[in-house]
């Protein structure tokens, strides 16, 4: 796989090193592209037991104690988490997907991560103040005890969201050649670990997304 792409970005025979520097920088970058769909992949593992455990404990519903009446998230803390994160993900990964194309001006790829970053870190303060006036006691119902289980650990991953857009913003604003599409630039070890860790985080913003949209349903529509 390494030699395809290297022989796709070449038209001209490599000697031994620049052949070596070319499978240094494909690997690199395919170590970020397969690293982070890990991480996705185990922490859908980890949501999806929550949701599980949501469907188990409604299903079941010992002596009606699943969820009492009124008890649910204020649309104040939900709604605008849903927003935030939805649209802090679509701004990034439209962007980024034009970057990563040759399409998008740098400058407009540094105003939309920049506002991901503050959407996705503005959802993970709204969400951590809003555990802290839920109107229900941690352990009063079924629904109480997987909401405080799960939302505040996606809480933790909004925050995480934040903050790994913030280094490539930084990164950028530092070093803006690591975007550019010129020799030498083009070939740098740099650029190609910077492009790795955007590739990443742009499946990354999506699942978060995604999973702020399925929490939503579950605790302020389905239940």
């Amino acid at each position: 796989m390494a030699d395809a792409m290297v022989g796709a970005q070449m038209d001209e025979p490599l000697d031994d090193a620049a052949y070596n520097d070319a499978i240094e920088r494909a690997a690199s970058r395919g170590s970020y592209w397969s690293g982070s769909r890990l991480f996705v992949a185990l922490s859908a593992m980890m949501f999806a037991g929550g949701a599980f455990a949501f469907f188990y404990l409604h299903s079941l519903d010992s002596s009606g104690m699943w969820r009492t009446d009124g008890q649910a998230p204020p649309d104040y803390v939900s709604v605008p988490v849903l927003v935030l994160t939805l649209g802090g993900a679509a701004l990034f990964w439209g962007y980024t997907r034009r970057l990563l194309r040759g399409s998008a001006v740098t400058t407009d790829w540094l105003v939309a991560t920049g506002v991901s970053a503050g959407a996705f870190l503005v959802a993970a303060i709204i969400q951590f103040v809003g555990m802290l006036n839920t109107g229900f006691f941690p352990g009063s119902t079924g629904y109480a005890s997987v909401y405080v289980a799960i939302m505040p650990v996606f809480a933790v991953y909004c925050l995480g969201t934040a903050y790994w857009l913030e280094t490539l913003f930084a990164r950028v604003l530092r070093v803006r050649w690591v975007v550019s599409d010129e020799m030498p630039a083009r070939d740098s070890m740099e650029r190609t670990m910077f492009l790795g860790s955007a590739v990443g985080a742009k499946a990354f913003v999506v699942f978060v997304a995604l999973v702020s949209l399925i929490l939503f349903l579950l605790f302020s529509v389905l239940s």
